[in-house]
């Protein structure tokens, strides 16, 4: 054995079992759907009025 056989890390023998096609698209779709409601809460996300800002009378009316 060479030198940089021995310093090579040795590969994990962890087998991932195989995924049915359908449940890849599944994850994926709940993913997408996921991220669509965490980006729609963020942009659309108001201030809150403060009750100052409710009872100031307004200067067009």
């Amino acid at each position: 054995m060479s030198v940089n056989e021995r310093s090579l890390p040795r590969k994990l023998s962890i087998k991932l079992p195989v995924l049915s096609e359908n449940a890849l698209i599944t994850i994926i779709a709940v993913g997408f759907l996921f991220l669509h409601i965490l980006a729609g809460v963020i942009l659309l996300k108001t201030p809150a009025a403060t009750p100052q800002e409710e009872a100031r009378p307004s200067l067009y009316d």
